[in-house]
């Protein structure tokens, strides 16, 4: 599930951008990167254990599942 955002964190990185000559592009840019931030932070601690991996690499690529 992507990260969501509130309308409180929306204003306060609209907020930090400079008072001019701001691009829709920057904007864009900025609450793209504070969405991937967050979703990186909720899956932080739920990766996949190392003898796991080591056992879907045996594995043929078509075969391998990383759920």
């Amino acid at each position: 599930m992507p990260a969501t955002l509130s309308k409180a964190d929306v204003l306060k990185a609209v907020e930090e951008l400079p008072d001019e000559g701001i691009a829709l592009e920057d904007v864009i840019e900025r609450l793209i990167l504070l969405s991937k931030v967050r979703a990186g932070l909720q899956e932080s601690g739920q990766g996949i254990a190392h003898d796991r991996v080591i056992e879907e690499f045996k594995k043929p690529r078509h075969e391998r599942e990383w759920n």
